[in-house]
């Protein structure tokens, strides 16, 4: 399994992800959330709101996934979705890092 994924299906399991437009935006508007995440695939204007949203209260991370592939976790088809805990966003982090390493 891809590590982001791993990493996705972790903070899913242990109710620590957030996913959605308006319950990421929530969520940062809260300051609870500690890592945003929008898929590859997800339309330029998405990811311009996200990064309004976010922009000067945290970083917005684009993984290399798409809608469909998290989707296999989530079990809704989502490209904005977030990490309310900070080991699981370290988690994440570090394999993104490493996904993008590699190639």
């Amino acid at each position: 399994m891809n590590k982001i994924l791993f990493a996705i299906s972790l903070a899913k399991k242990s109710g620590k992800l957030i996913y959605g437009f308006d319950p990421v935006k929530q969520g940062v508007a809260d300051k609870t959330v500690k890592m945003v995440c929008v898929t590859s695939d997800t339309s330029e204007k998405t990811l311009k709101r996200v990064e309004q949203f976010c922009q000067g209260i945290i970083e917005v991370n684009v993984i290399p996934l798409t809608q469909f592939e998290v989707s296999q976790i989530t079990n809704k088809l989502t490209g904005v979705f977030a990490v309310i805990d900070d080991n699981i966003a370290i988690l994440c982090k570090n394999a993104i890092n490493s996904e993008k390493e590699s190639n």
